[in-house]
């Protein structure tokens, strides 16, 4: 699956990465990971949730992430990026 980082939560080390046709996929950083919006995603599988690795290809690194959810929708995305209303 690829994606384009999207929006991010930095304070809670939330992210959601666009997936064209799919919506959003949302991962939590495990780390203090260099990662920015418009930086391009890959990942294996395509619905995994856990712990996975992904590729930021911008950056040209790999990083663990816990994989939250998939096919979100843009009305859920304030909600799963913990942001606080």
């Amino acid at each position: 699956m690829k994606g384009t980082v999207h929006s991010m939560n930095p304070q809670r080390g939330m992210v959601a990465i666009e997936t064209p046709g799919h919506g959003f996929t949302i991962i939590e950083l495990l780390s203090d990971t260099h990662i920015e919006i418009g930086d391009s995603m890959e990942w294996s599988p395509d619905t995994g949730c856990g712990h996975q690795t992904y590729i930021n290809h911008t950056k040209g690194s790999r990083m663990r992430v816990y994989g939250q959810n998939h096919w979100v929708t843009p009305a859920q995305l304030r909600q799963q990026l913990l942001f606080r209303d």
